[in-house]
């Protein structure tokens, strides 16, 4: 798999671009986290509620249990801190439900701020760069079987854009119809720098 181009010029271009997309791909992914850890702190006040409410629990429980050992009146004591008892569990299972929802929330926010410059990334340099090295590689092969500069000159004339075949030939078709050869080697070195191949690479 060829990932760069053998022209110094846009091998540097590529390895910028490529040194840039790795900064920026580290950035997006610390802001993500970064927005994640600062959401889930919010979750402190859950933690607080939930300790608040089991202390509250265990502390009527066991007044409930001292109480209840009162000889004779102990049962009808203890049923107020029972009940009391009761209100501290939900308390604890509030802040609970409430850790829940902002782990929920951290994890939604975190992913889609990483998600969408992730997506943007992939389209603008990922995808671009995955098919330059597959249209080298696979431009390299057919050379290595035996395909032509003709071959590749025609393509030119039908791909390339007009200033670069105006560049090469006044009329390029003509002359690649004409079999010229200077014409077609110029031409198919278009297709070739395109692909990021040196034009030496032809038989």
């Amino acid at each position: 798999m060829s990932f760069y181009s053998d022209y110094p010029a846009a091998r540097s271009r590529q390895i910028i671009a490529d040194a840039i997309g790795l900064v920026l791909v580290v950035i997006v992914v610390a802001v993500a986290a970064a927005v994640t850890a600062t959401i889930r702190a919010l979750g402190a006040f859950g933690r607080d509620l939930e300790q608040a409410g089991i202390d509250f629990e265990a502390g009527l429980s066991d007044a409930a249990d001292s109480l209840g050992e009162v000889p004779l009146i102990g049962d009808g004591i203890r049923g107020p801190f029972d009940a009391a008892a009761g209100a501290g569990a939900s308390v604890a299972e509030a802040g609970r439900a409430q850790q829940a929802f902002v782990e929920a929330v951290a994890l939604g926010v975190g992913w889609s701020v990483a998600v969408v410059p992730l997506v943007l990334l992939g389209l603008v340099w990922v995808l671009p760069r995955v098919r330059f090295a597959l249209r080298s590689s696979r431009l390299r092969a057919m050379i290595a079987r035996g395909m032509s500069a003709d071959t590749l000159a025609a393509r030119a004339v039908a791909r390339a854009p007009l200033h670069e075949l105006a560049a090469v030939h006044p009329d390029p078709a003509a002359a690649w119809r004409a079999n010229d050869p200077a014409a077609i080697r110029a031409l198919a070195g278009l297709e070739l720098r395109r692909a990021g191949v040196r034009a030496d690479a032809l038989p």
